[in-house]
């Protein structure tokens, strides 16, 4: 979600140092992955829409979803997941 946050808020500055106004209403996926064993994992995911009374970010209802089940599939999909968070952050 931090990550998501960042690129929201670099993007809104990118716009108002260009004289536009940034997105008024953005929206973020935020998914988060757990592992549950040594080879399985889970995830939990949400969209998040900007709420313009709260100034806030909120849970879109209906969006997101769980794992079906725990799965090496997911385990592969958390390690890819955290790769990219990794390149994204240290590059």
């Amino acid at each position: 979600m931090a990550n998501n946050q960042a690129k929201l808020a670099a993007a809104a500055i990118v716009e108002i140092l260009s004289g536009r106004a940034p997105d008024a209403e953005p929206k973020i996926l935020n998914t988060c992955y757990s592992f549950v064993s040594r080879n399985e994992a889970v995830h939990i995911s949400s969209v998040h829409a900007w709420d313009d009374k709260d100034r806030t970010l909120k849970i879109v209802h209906g969006s997101g979803g769980v794992s079906a089940a725990r799965s090496e599939a997911e385990a592969a999909y958390a390690w890819n997941w955290a790769r990219n968070i990794w390149a994204d952050t240290l590059a």
